[in-house]
């Protein structure tokens, strides 16, 4: 962050925290040692950014509305990480963030930058389905991660990254949010986000690995596309189903910038577990919140579709199902397509 922007932000995190009041400008420019010229000039910026910031003569400046877009201003001071989001990269719109991250990340960009937009024009899914990022509605970004393992590991940063935004959820909003394995959120059955990881490796280490996250925030019924694979919904249309509240009072709490925090909040402490102690120090966690777990579920693996009882989760974050006959596969990487309850009046298959 710039000198520049670091006094914007600091001018901005003074009106916030006396947003009743007027502030004069001399007390900005002697807390900040800048000149009453400079105070004017960082106010006109945030203004420009959105912030409704009422300037009376001989008075000062009062905030009267604060800004709902992603800017590093609305996050950052949000954050208790060490990494993530300490290089935070913001646009108005772009084609991918992800596509971006790849570039920043191939140029040297440390471990938990974040690059995050108001909306996609191509953003997208795994196996390149695409993602509808409507602008200022959900959560679109992509975090690069330098995990020093070998390339065998990559997949399981997915599944950290699921855990840390179901877990985020239901933490600090109290929504029930469920992992579909291995890499989409659910809410009551209906998808409310999903992840997307891209990996660069050498043969024996990973260079990097890009984290996509697209999460539906303030989206209406309205706003989500009915020609998806599993039904979608939103934060606040759960919200309102559900009647959830957020741990705390405060009526800003549902914001995206919020809900963007929470998550990278959560995601650092739990990356940190994972790089000391592995996967499997984070397995039960995993299981607990699955949505897939117990279910009859079919999977497309390559060019094969299995179907069966997903029955666990290995300690590398495999899915074990139990088949037909007494079979028992275990699933790297797939897609499910389906999931149902187990009828209970037929016969599970029996575990091997």
């Amino acid at each position: 962050m710039t000198g520049r922007s670091s006094t914007c932000l600091a001018i901005l995190a003074e009106l916030k925290r006396r947003c009743h009041e007027t502030v004069s400008g001399n007390e900005l420019a002697a807390a900040l040692g800048i000149s009453r010229t400079a105070v004017w000039k960082h106010i006109r910026t945030l203004q420009s950014r959105g912030y409704q910031i009422e300037s009376q003569r001989k008075r000062g400046y009062r905030l009267k509305a604060w800004s709902h877009s992603l800017r590093p201003e609305e996050v950052i001071p949000l954050l208790r990480t060490r990494c993530f989001g300490r290089t935070y990269e913001y646009h108005e719109t772009i084609e991918s963030t992800n596509d971006r991250a790849m570039d920043l990340a191939r140029t040297g960009a440390p471990h938990g930058t974040v690059v995050v937009a108001e909306e996609q024009t191509a953003g997208r899914g795994r196996l390149r389905r695409p993602w509808v990022s409507l602008r200022g509605l959900g959560l679109y970004l992509s975090v690069i991660l330098r995990p020093e393992l070998p390339p065998r590991y990559g997949h399981e940063t997915t599944l950290t990254a699921s855990l840390a935004l179901a877990r985020s959820l239901r933490d600090l909003y109290g929504l029930p949010a469920r992992i579909k394995w291995p890499n989409d959120i659910l809410i009551s059955g209906k998808k409310v986000a999903g992840i997307l990881t891209e990996m660069h490796s050498d043969p024996d280490r990973i260079q990097f690995v890009v984290v996509g996250v697209g999460v539906n925030v303030l989206h209406s019924s309205m706003d989500l596309p009915s020609d998806t694979l599993y039904p979608a919904t939103s934060l606040a249309l759960e919200r309102e189903r559900l009647g959830a509240q957020p741990s705390g009072e405060e009526p800003w709490a549902w914001s995206r910038p919020h809900v963007l925090a929470g998550f990278l909040n959560t995601w650092e402490e739990l990356d940190e577990i994972y790089m000391a102690q592995g996967l499997q120090a984070l397995r039960e966690d995993l299981i607990a919140v699955s949505a897939v777990i117990g279910k009859v579920v079919r999977v497309q693996v390559s060019e094969r579709i299995l179907e069966g009882v997903a029955r666990d989760l290995t300690d590398r974050g495999a899915l074990v199902l139990d088949m037909e006959g007494g079979r028992r596969e275990t699933v790297w990487v797939g897609d499910i397509l389906h999931l149902r309850e187990v009828q209970q009046d037929a016969p599970e298959p029996s575990s091997s």
